[in-house]
């Protein structure tokens, strides 16, 4: 299901103009949240609707006292279409993690190998003697170039990629650990010491073994995205 915020947006328009039905918008932002929730919410695009569509999910339903149940209000279509629409900015963070039924996905199916071939390698490295093979393996790896970012997934593997770029000089016939690159902190000690944590941190985050944190900024109706390792 294509899901996209120019496409929310165009939705509650039809909304507005009478086109389609309170209804049919409520209708629609379900089913287009039940598709997120099965683990789609991971494509970038839809992850930045992820809590629109939730809100609107309920915009046909009818109150219900008993179960307690209300649909959102108008107000809140509204609220929504302004921020999507440019017209209002907001910044919101949450947590998240990766299903890992999504490897099972024939999109994503084949990464699932890389991840474990990369981890089974990484538990292997001596902190202060990497061999040819080992360094051989993680320099194959960056090599493989990703097309484009589309995924939490393709994001972290990013993530993961700069880690080990900036910290392994592959050119040096002497395997050593580059300069900190990082503002304020140690020179290589440093990076001895959280090279290799980090980058299994990002691994468990990206196979689905660990929460992180996404925020999601929406400015002149434009969003970004960006992470952060708990």
């Amino acid at each position: 299901m294509l899901i996209n915020s120019k496409i929310l947006e165009e939705k509650i328009n039809q909304y507005i103009n009478n086109i389609i039905t309170k209804k049919e918008l409520g209708f629609w932002s379900m089913q287009a949240y039940y598709t997120l929730i099965k683990g789609e919410y991971i494509e970038i695009d839809k992850l930045s609707v992820y809590h629109f569509l939730r809100t609107i999910s309920t915009f046909h339903r009818e109150p219900n006292d008993i179960t307690d149940e209300y649909p959102c209000s108008e107000e809140e279509v509204l609220n929504i279409r302004d921020i999507l629409c440019g017209s209002k900015d907001i910044n919101y963070t949450f947590n998240i993690k990766i299903f890992k039924n999504i490897f099972k996905n024939e999109k994503y199916e084949s990464r699932i190998e890389v991840f474990n071939k990369l981890s089974k390698a990484i538990n292997e490295i001596p902190l202060n003697n990497m061999s040819q093979l080992e360094l051989n393996e993680l320099k194959d790896y960056v090599s493989q170039g990703i097309d484009k970012i589309e995924s939490l997934i393709d994001l972290l593997e990013c993530h993961m990629k700069g880690i080990i770029v900036e910290n392994i000089d592959f050119e040096d016939k002497i395997i050593d650990y580059r300069q900190s690159v990082g503002i304020y902190v140690g020179g290589t000690d440093n990076n001895k010491e959280n090279f290799l944590p980090n980058l299994k941190k990002m691994l468990d985050c990206v196979m689905g073994d660990m929460f992180f944190r996404v925020s999601i900024i929406y400015k002149n109706g434009v969003s970004s995205l960006s992470i952060v390792l708990l």
